[in-house]
């Protein structure tokens, strides 16, 4: 949902870059997790680039500092389906790639995000790593419940 910048003024709030099309999961008494750990969020506020939040983990400036860089997340179940044809990075990160022809190309471990369109970081093991861009016609399925997406590569990229 988000990952914290850094500490914001001196009582424990936090600046977080929204990572999320969902800011309403910051509203005060919402549950989220920072570094595997529920906290509740106390008070937010959007800003300039992102939100400040209060959670109720942190209680000094000292406190918020120490989060810098880490992640606010929620469970899987409290997230929306997404739109058909669409998936969250959590989805994505980590799935078996494979050729049309069923080679395995490697993981996803590392997603881009170019504005146009995501870019996927496989690791193709004993080569280099191969940026796949997420376009329909490159890719072809995506399967969950095996972990793993179908490609077809454009023409020299590998």
């Amino acid at each position: 949902m988000g990952r914290i910048k850094g500490a914001w003024g001196i009582h424990g709030d936090v600046k977080i870059d929204l990572l999320s099309d969902a800011p309403d999961r910051f509203e005060p008494g919402n549950i989220v997790h920072v570094k595997n750990k529920s906290t509740r969020v106390q008070r937010s506020r959007p800003i300039r680039g992102g939100m400040v939040v209060k959670l109720d983990i942190v209680n000094d400036r000292n406190q918020a500092a120490l989060l810098r860089g880490q992640e606010i997340t929620v469970k899987p179940e409290q997230v929306s389906p997404p739109p058909q044809g669409s998936y969250y990075h959590f989805q994505v990160l980590g799935l078996d790639v494979l050729s049309q022809e069923g080679e395995n190309l490697g993981r996803v471990r590392e997603i881009i995000e170019t504005g146009a369109n995501d870019v996927y970081v496989v690791h193709l093991e004993g080569r280099r790593d191969v940026l796949i861009p997420a376009l329909e016609d490159v890719i072809l399925d995506v399967d969950l419940e095996r972990g793993s997406m179908t490609v077809r590569l454009p023409d020299g990229l590998i």
